[in-house]
């Protein structure tokens, strides 16, 4: 269970929605996002951080501070590499002429032991005050982020005439500042800077444009409970995926946050898109929307849906959202499917050697002992095969009562699109009981034969409503054979 520290600084995080280039301003011009006041901001930043005492002024040497004005006037020029405002992330995949290698570990741990930052270190989730602040004066300082998370810089509680600006730089770890953004609001309002950073070393950089023995806070709040595809918080930084049927699991770490991601049928396939909670009962959390010209339609939950008649070159988006009637837990997450709608082109599911029971008798439509060998090939809409995608052959091996009781068992297709593998039944005791003639060997013997009546089953495991047996017709008869013994 999460700490209520943990809690309120996901609150300070939600916060962020009305600050800084990057942060996560005007997303949903449908849909505006509720705003906080600069009252209730104030408050949720201060519970979310532990207070680190007062600091002493110290001068900054004339040649760090020419760094951070270069870096600054670099960013002016638009000339920044600053990493904070990338527009879209593309997944890649390497080929023989650009494997991928691990690193090597001694030259990592040497490189972090040797980097030394620019200025002081001081700890994140942390509060600080400086006072006896005078005009011109600048104040930096240094924090490390482990991993990925989701911060808010922040400046805040300025005396009365005061007029501090805040930046935030990064250092590419050779001690050169980058600039990422500046707050710089009039007066003594609060300074924020918010949205995702990847791991790295960063720098406050708080300069006092009016002060006389004027005192201010400042700090930043870090949430590492984030998923692999942030930033991705507005349309413009949708994350995109690759040509395939893609499933990816994710979390809103905030009210605020919305997750962008985009599909591109490069041949005018058939789109395939759902969300759902991995069965864990929690998908009322989220929200799950799709772009339909200039307006988000919403997926209602449990359903799936596959766009078909687009154009060579569609892009589909769509984004998940938190939903506001319900309470969030950040730690739950969402399965989203996107990309090439799947079509099941051929299947095959066969026993092992036995004597099969006749339709006149029983109708069973697959009979097997102890294995069942299972095959399966699939394509998107236009034939391409699909490889990576999980196909599963279900198995109820006796029917018992009303409902059905599967046992799962899953492949995977290869580049061809193609599955082939086997399930292992095991033993059975008989509910049923036959004698079966049979001559197929040339010689006439009565089989006294035992089986369950089941049933099976082919699905996706990345999009539902695809494969063998439906609402309609639900499974194919099976007959699981238990015993069969010659009867003289």
């Amino acid at each position: 269970m999460k700490s209520k520290k943990a809690f309120m600084l996901g609150a300070a995080m939600a916060a962020t929605c009305f600050v800084s280039a990057f942060a996560l301003a005007e997303q949903y011009p449908s849909q505006p996002l509720p705003k906080l006041s600069a009252q209730a901001l104030k408050q949720a930043v201060e519970k979310a951080l532990k207070p680190g005492g007062t600091l002493e002024s110290k001068p900054i040497s004339a040649q760090l501070q020419q760094k951070l004005k270069a870096a600054m006037a670099t960013k002016a020029a638009g000339q920044s590499k600053a990493v904070a405002g990338k527009a879209a992330k593309v997944t890649t995949v390497a080929t023989v002429d650009s494997e991928v290698k691990k690193p090597d570990q001694d030259t990592l741990k040497t490189a972090v032991a040797e980097f030394v930052p620019l200025f002081p270190t001081l700890d994140v989730n942390t509060l600080y005050t400086i006072s006896d602040v005078q005009t011109g004066q600048a104040f930096p300082y240094h924090f490390n982020l482990p991993q990925s998370a989701r911060v808010l810089v922040q400046l805040i509680d300025q005396s009365a005439g005061a007029d501090m600006s805040l930046s935030l730089f990064r250092d590419d770890g050779q001690g050169n500042p980058q600039l990422i953004d500046t707050s710089d609001n009039p007066g003594n309002a609060d300074e924020y800077l918010g949205g995702v950073l990847p791991a790295g070393d960063y720098y406050w950089y708080m300069v006092a444009n009016t002060a006389d023995n004027a005192q201010f806070s400042f700090g930043v709040a870090v949430d590492t409970n984030i998923d692999a595809y942030e930033p991705n918080d507005t349309p413009q930084a949708s994350f995109v995926l690759p040509d395939a049927l893609n499933r990816v699991t994710g979390n809103i770490d905030n009210p605020n946050d919305v997750d962008y991601f985009a599909f591109q049928a490069t041949r005018g396939q058939n789109v395939a898109m759902s969300l759902s909670d991995d069965k864990k009962g929690v998908r009322d959390q989220w929200i799950f929307e799709r772009l339909e010209g200039n307006n988000w339609v919403v997926v209602p939950a449990g359903t799936s849906l596959t766009t078909s008649g687009v154009a060579p070159g569609y892009v589909a988006q769509v984004r998940v959202r938190a939903n506001p009637a319900v309470v969030q837990d950040p730690t739950a997450q969402y399965r989203l499917t996107l990309g090439s709608a799947p079509r099941l082109n051929t299947f095959d599911v066969k026993g092992d050697n036995i004597v099969r029971v006749p339709y006149s008798v029983f109708s069973l439509a697959t009979q097997t002992a102890r294995t069942l060998n299972w095959s399966t090939q699939w394509s998107d809409s236009t034939g391409a095969p699909l490889l990576g995608v999980t196909p599963i052959l279900r198995v109820d091996k006796r029917f018992d009562g009303a409902e059905f009781h599967w046992t799962d068992f899953k492949a995977t297709t290869n580049s061809a699109g193609a599955s082939l593998a086997s399930a292992g039944l095991g033993e059975c005791f008989g509910e049923y009981r036959v004698v079966i003639p049979d001559s197929s060997t040339g010689v006439a013997y009565n089989w006294d034969t035992t089986f369950n009546f089941g049933g099976w089953r082919i699905e996706l495991d990345e999009f539902p409503g695809v494969g063998v047996g439906g609402d309609n017709v639900p499974y194919v008869s099976l007959g699981h054979i238990c015993t069969q013994d010659i009867k003289h």
